[in-house]
């Protein structure tokens, strides 16, 4: 079902699906209705990281509403999937202490053009639709115009990403874009996924990771082979030194394997989001790149990424480093994927990522396809390839919704 009919204003038509979704559910004969296994809400007192402060008086590009948010919530459990208007609705799946894993969007080419600036977070260039609130399944597609954080008068591309919850904890986020711009390297994408995760107000890297015994530093972010042994880490410590565990040659062996995930291990669970060949991500066009770690390869080497929000809205083109004693929360990352030609490589990230930027015809490969991500949270190592090989080896039907409710469920810790 659909509600998204032109006539409606777009801050409107999410409220208006969901209403029509819900009273389609009441309306049903009482032998035939079930308890609802999934829901999705919309509300408009939402802030991420369980910050409390004013949302008043909201900044300009707020719409007025920097408390809206549309919620996908799994009755009995604590987790939610939310998708946030002052994160421009890049959805966060939220754990209960208010740490959060985000996978980020479709950013234009050479860092032209996205959605956290001034203008992204506008209704107008980033919305949501509830398609669809079954008792077995919720389905949300965010539409979004990628534009430049001074004028947003000429968008570079539209997003479009589904995204399908299930009992099982799990959900699945299928995305594709449009060229607006199709003559020119800023209205193409080469980077739908990066790995950044969003720390409540007021926690710290021991409140949110486990310290490793023998260095004193915290695992921070991870990539593993879900078809191999191995695995990259990324540890931070409070002094702000980075160190990492794998080597330039594991991370790209990883990036060409048939599937892999990345991975937040927060105290309580591990967070993870799952890609590979059979969700559209062939293994010749992909390099995972660790953006923290001085001197990794293609990286930009930010060192401890850490910044600061009001709630969220600053990053990234009104970046602040995040300082101690800070009222807000903070995102933090990253390890991101990125689209490269077959046989190519960033090595310096700058130049190489440029250049290919530039390759006409590649830009178009990359429009042309539909990327799946699985998302979900496991107790422990085991389950995130219990799970993630279980979505992949269906092979390209693991694009299909309604595979990913059969799935494993991504159980409480």
């Amino acid at each position: 079902m659909t509600y998204a009919s032109p006539r409606f204003h777009r801050a409107a038509r999410p409220a208006l699906a969901l209403a029509v979704a819900l009273l389609c559910t009441v309306a049903a004969p009482a032998s035939t209705r079930r308890p609802p296994a999934v829901v999705v809400t919309a509300v408009s007192d939402y802030a991420p990281g369980r910050y409390t402060g004013k949302l008043e008086p909201s900044p300009p590009h707020a719409d007025g509403n920097p408390g809206r948010a549309v919620i996908i919530s799994w009755p009995g459990r604590a987790e939610r999937f939310v998708f946030s208007h002052e994160a421009s609705y890049c959805p966060l799946f939220e754990l209960p202490s208010g740490a959060a894993m985000a996978n980020q969007f479709f950013e234009g080419n050479l860092g032209e053009a996205e959605l956290m600036n001034q203008f992204g977070r506008r209704e107008r260039n980033s919305f949501v639709d509830v398609m669809e609130s079954r008792p077995d399944r919720a389905w949300v597609r965010w539409t979004y115009f990628a534009v430049n954080q001074n004028d947003d008068t000429v968008p570079r591309l539209r997003g479009t990403e589904d995204y399908f919850a299930f009992p099982n904890g799990l959900v699945l986020r299928k995305a594709s874009y449009t060229s607006l711009l199709p003559d020119q390297p800023i209205g193409y994408s080469t980077q739908p996924v990066e790995l950044f995760g969003v720390a409540p107000v007021g926690a710290s890297l021991a409140d949110l990771f486990t310290r490793d015994p023998a260095h004193g530093d915290y695992r921070v972010l991870a990539a593993v082979d879900l078809y191999g042994e191995g695995r990259y880490e990324i540890y931070w410590s409070d002094d702000g030194a980075v160190r990492r565990v794998g080597d330039d040659a594991t991370l790209a062996a990883i990036s060409r394997s048939r599937g892999f995930a990345l991975v937040l291990p927060f105290r309580d669970r591990l967070m993870f989001a799952v890609l590979g060949e059979a969700s559209g991500f062939p293994a010749g066009n992909s390099q995972l790149i660790d953006h923290s770690t001085p001197g990794a390869e293609g990286g930009a080497g930010w060192g401890v990424g850490r910044w600061d929000h009001w709630p969220i809205g600053w990053l990234n083109s009104q970046a602040h480093n995040w300082k101690p004693g800070s009222p807000y929360p903070w995102s933090f990352g990253s390890i991101g994927h990125f689209l490269v030609p077959e046989g190519q490589r960033i090595r310096e990230f700058w130049k190489d990522y440029s250049a290919l930027c530039e390759d006409k015809a590649f830009n178009r490969w990359t429009e042309q396809r539909v990327f799946g991500v699985l998302m979900g949270h496991a107790r422990d190592w085991r389950d995130v390839h219990r799970i993630g090989r279980a979505w992949l080896d269906q092979g390209a039907a693991c694009l299909q919704p309604d595979t990913v409710a059969r799935l494993p469920e991504s159980r409480e810790p």
